[in-house]
């Protein structure tokens, strides 16, 4: 059974919940504390590390669920450093399939931030949907820029 934490992070409440030691999935809200464990409380610190700054990798154990060929889109995804950006186009390539099919896949992504979907943008440098808004979207490019000291958006 999976259990719950919540982080107050700058844009808001975070829920992260995690199951058999990994983490399953990110949402943004509160969505209710159901217990404590050490990969929760690493979780938790890992966090509040990338909005601080202190942290550009995650080491978390992740077990997101979805289709073999959204996992596979995730996987890609982690191979995004830390303040860059890709595009739709580039995800499709890594995972195969086609720049919507990619983009659908992005959205489904039930561990945002730490699997970064928050780094892909349009072909033409536009920012594209996130599933939060692309408010937040915008809020995480920027923070990284901010610890990059470059700009990652036009």
């Amino acid at each position: 059974m999976s259990e719950r934490i919540v982080v107050e992070i700058p844009v808001g409440p975070l829920t992260i919940s995690a199951d058999e030691g990994a983490i399953v999935s990110v949402r943004f809200g509160d969505w209710g504390e159901t217990g404590r464990s050490e990969i929760l409380e690493r979780a938790k610190v890992e966090i509040l590390e990338y909005f601080s700054g202190r942290r550009k990798r995650f080491t978390l154990p992740v077990n997101p669920q979805g289709t073999e060929y959204q996992k596979k889109v995730w996987r890609s995804l982690m191979e995004i450093p830390y303040g860059d950006i890709r595009t739709y186009s580039w995800v499709s390539e890594i995972a195969g399939g086609s720049p919507r099919s990619a983009g659908n896949a992005l959205g489904a992504n039930p561990i945002p931030i730490i699997i970064p979907c928050h780094r892909v943008l349009r072909k033409d440098g536009s920012i594209g949907g996130y599933s939060s808004g692309v408010e937040i979207k915008r809020y995480l490019l920027e923070l990284e820029r901010l610890h990059l000291n470059e700009s990652v958006l036009k």
